[in-house]
């Protein structure tokens, strides 16, 4: 099928749904005129089990009309020429790209694999009892075999399709995985493209739970649009009980792209001209002398797109007359993309086609993503609710007196979905009582936003049960009803609000952990106490904390431009304050320290008497904390003078986590830093750092194990305008009391970690998994 160009820049190879008459001539082509879809990456080959020796013999497919219609089609443009990639891999083709892999520079196959090793345990615990493990381009499987065993291992048996296009390689998957795999498995496999192969998975094992594995970050080779298109027609072959395991190269420097892809030996660059050769021989062309083929290859790195373009150019141009081919001088041809991945790109890319992450595993240049259908998704959202809940044995405790008590959230939940999903039909009594909740002003609690009222007396346990379970009845009734086909976001809108809620849950239960440890100690003796055993850790004096953080520990980020902000088309749902992208700045060079402010610091700020300085204080917030008894961070409790630290799923010592980023607010931060002559860093800093090197550690490390306080407040971009379903979601707290936190937190779900998303809270508030850095 020939591809598509953008009328102002070069995009991937299309994918695209055959048309009748396509198919018409597929089925009297047979195999020959099959889109072939496996090949480096993952994707596109022309391998087949009559693939010939690399002594000059041709392919059987030499002399196919299509394919030389789809060479032509693509040579014969009076711009953009290209070769799509699939004639990169006769076999020649292929023995240059085993090559390829063992390259010290070309790092994909290699990241894979590690990746995989190191999170084999966790992925596999991902993938339930039972499913059928169904592989698009299984290839020879030696990857594969490995998270085999790993699912054997877990479960006692595993069973495994195969889909590729070529019956050898299936051959040699068979014997490898009965070679390589120890334990109970059984092993089907199909010959055949990706999607006719699912379908045909689909037909025999009708019922069952699919996980599809894609391996070697195929989807590289698709664009944007067409890589949606191509996972609508994954979605709609196997119909629902699915989840996708995605394999993703990530973006990263230039540096390393142009290298991985421009080889030193210059094994990539014959690659290339192998392909182009192949090419030209399906055209039955065959160059007069040497020189006629005389190319330059190229590779560029495309910011825009994302992606890494190889090009021949030919100084001297050249023409194939029989098929109306003229390649000007100078001209170059595009032979093959790698579009590479930002967690947005894959969100996008996967939500628009009714995909949804679930889990994610990532090192600083390759990706793995564990999606489920809608279905498979919104079951699962609900079941960590609901894992959560069972950890809660007094619904009606209120461990955090600015939020409702527990049992609220568990019928806000549904009643939100319900009255967004359902948003025509008139809402009941308890839709409204649960539909928000509560973020009064601290400083001043009898100012709060717009909310039902409280009522004296919640509803039961029970009765919140079954509204939520009638609730979540009407939901599963509507998607298999088909009525959010083409409306994928929104039920990614109701499920990030409820996966929101669930990180407010596990904060209020770290708030009630630290209650009854408080309870059990208060009622024992000092002598009762079991010993305290206390690490060798002191608590660093404040001039070693100056002096640290002036050293080694302090990052030099240079003044430069900073796009803050992005746009729902290029990344799929986003939250209103989200949006739009805003360009701005950094004025000056700063230096940020290189980790966050860890809990033996900041115990050491608290021993030296930090709360009681009213002047590292802002006067409204000294008042504040000074009034209420607050004299350390919220997740601590003191016994018999000495801390223990309230984590999400532990108590320990202070001096056993004190390498751990403490957790404070926005407002305790501030003293912090004051102390010590720093600041906290703005958004748009934070923005900065992410900018200038987006694989660094400090990157990675800001990204995530709790949100990143900033000195922003709350508001919109230029050009706000509040989301139509959810219109107070924003604006209600641009008020200057609300400050934007960046990054995750160590319950964040993986679906919620993309760089726009912005957090917001009051500055006193102290609960929320929120750790801070010193700027200067």
């Amino acid at each position: 099928m020939p591809p598509v160009w953008d009328a102002q820049v070069p995009t991937p190879y299309v994918y695209r749904r055959p048309s009748d008459e396509l198919k018409e001539s597929i089925a009297d082509l047979k195999s020959q005129l099959q889109s072939k879809y496996v090949g480096k990456n993952g994707v596109i080959s022309t391998h087949n089990e009559q693939s010939p020796s690399v002594n000059g013999k041709t392919d059987p497919d030499d002399n196919d009309r299509v394919l030389q219609e789809i060479i032509v089609e693509g040579l014969s443009r009076k711009s953009r020429k290209e070769v799509p990639y699939r004639f990169l891999y006769d076999d020649r083709g292929s023995e240059l790209y085993e090559s390829i892999t063992k390259l010290e520079e070309y790092y994909p196959f290699r990241a894979e694999i590690d990746l995989l090793d190191e999170f084999v345990e966790d992925i596999t615990n991902h993938i339930p009892d039972g499913s059928l493990v169904v592989e698009l381009g299984c290839g020879s499987a030696l990857k594969t075999a490995h998270l085999l065993n790993a699912l054997v291992a877990r479960h006692g048996r595993c069973r495994f399709v195969g889909i590729d296009v070529s019956e050898s390689f299936l051959d040699e998957a068979r014997c490898n995985l009965m070679l390589l795999v120890e334990g109970h498995l059984t092993v089907d496999l199909v010959p055949a493209d990706y999607i006719e192969g699912l379908r045909q998975v689909r037909a025999k094992y009708p019922n069952d739970s699919l996980c599809v594995v894609w391996l070697g970050s195929g989807v590289g080779n698709f664009s944007q649009k067409d890589a949606i298109y191509f996972f609508e027609d994954v979605s709609n072959a196997v119909k629902s009980r699915c989840r996708l395991f995605l394999c993703t190269d990530m973006w990263k420097k230039d540096e390393i792209l142009r290298s991985a892809y421009h080889d030193k030996q210059g094994v990539t660059e014959a690659f290339i001209r192998n392909g182009m050769s192949h090419a030209l021989r399906i055209l039955g062309h065959e160059p007069a002398t040497a020189e006629e083929l005389s190319s330059v290859y190229e590779v560029e790195i495309n910011q825009q797109l994302k992606q890494v373009e190889m090009y021949l150019r030919f100084p001297q141009g050249f023409a194939v007359p029989k098929h109306g081919i003229h390649i000007r001088p100078g001209e170059r041809v595009l032979m093959e993309i790698s579009r590479k991945f930002t967690r947005e790109s894959i969100h996008k890319m996967t939500e628009n086609a009714g995909f949804h992450l679930q889990s994610a595993w990532h090192n600083q240049i390759y990706g793995c993503q564990m999606l489920l259908d809608e279905y498979e998704a919104i079951t699962q959202c609900w079941q960590d609710t609901d894992v959560l809940f069972e950890g809660i044995p007094d619904w009606s405790s209120k461990p955090i007196d600015t939020r409702h008590p527990f049992c609220f959230y568990y019928g806000h939940l549904p009643a939100f979905a319900k009255l967004k999903i359902f948003a025509d039909e008139p809402a009941q009594d308890m839709d409204i009582m649960f539909s928000r909740g509560i973020d009064p002003f601290i400083l001043d609690t009898s100012q709060c936003h717009n909310h039902p009222k409280t009522p004296a007396e919640w509803p039961s346990r029970d009765q919140i049960v079954a509204y939520a379970s009638a609730t979540r009845k009407k939901i599963l009734n509507a998607l298999h009803a088909g009525q959010f086909k083409g409306n994928h976001k929104l039920i990614t809108f109701v499920m990030e609000h409820e996966r929101m809620h669930q990180e407010t849950l596990a904060y209020m239960m770290t708030q009630e952990r630290k209650a009854a440890f408080e309870k059990a100690v208060s009622v024992v003796t000092a002598s009762q106490l079991p010993p305290i055993h206390i690490s060798s850790i002191e608590p660093p004096s404040t001039m070693s904390i100056i002096n640290a953080l002036a050293k080694s520990k302090m990052v030099t980020i240079e003044a430069g431009p900073v796009v803050l902000g992005s746009y729902p088309k290029e990344t799929g749902f986003l939250w209103d304050n989200e949006y739009p992208q805003y360009s701005t700045s950094t004025s000056s060079t700063f230096w940020v320290s290189s980790r966050p402010v860890s809990i033996g610091e900041f115990h050491r700020f608290v021993k030296e008497g930090g709360y009681e300085n009213e002047k590292l204080w802002d006067a409204e917030d000294f008042v504040h904390f000074q009034e209420n008894g607050y004299k350390y961070p919220a997740s601590w409790s003191l016994v018999e003078k000495e801390f223990f630290v309230h984590e999400y799923q532990s108590t320990n010592h202070w001096s056993r986590v004190a390498n751990h980023p403490v957790f404070v607010s926005l407002s305790e931060a501030e003293a912090f830093c004051k102390w010590l002559g720093c600041r906290v860093f703005s958004e748009a800093e934070y923005q900065r750092v992410l900018d200038v090197d987006p694989a660094a550690e400090l990157v990675q490390q800001m990204r995530v194990g709790g949100y990143e306080w900033t000195s922003t407040p709350f508001q919109g971009f230029p050009g706000f305008e509040p989301m139509p379903e959810y219109p107070e979601y924003s604006t209600d707290f641009f008020d200057g009391r609300h400050f934007v936190l960046k990054g995750s937190s160590p319950v964040t779900h993986p679906s919620m970690k993309r760089d726009s998303f912005r957090n917001y809270f009051q500055k006193q508030y102290r609960y929320a998994f929120a750790k801070f850095r010193c700027s200067r």
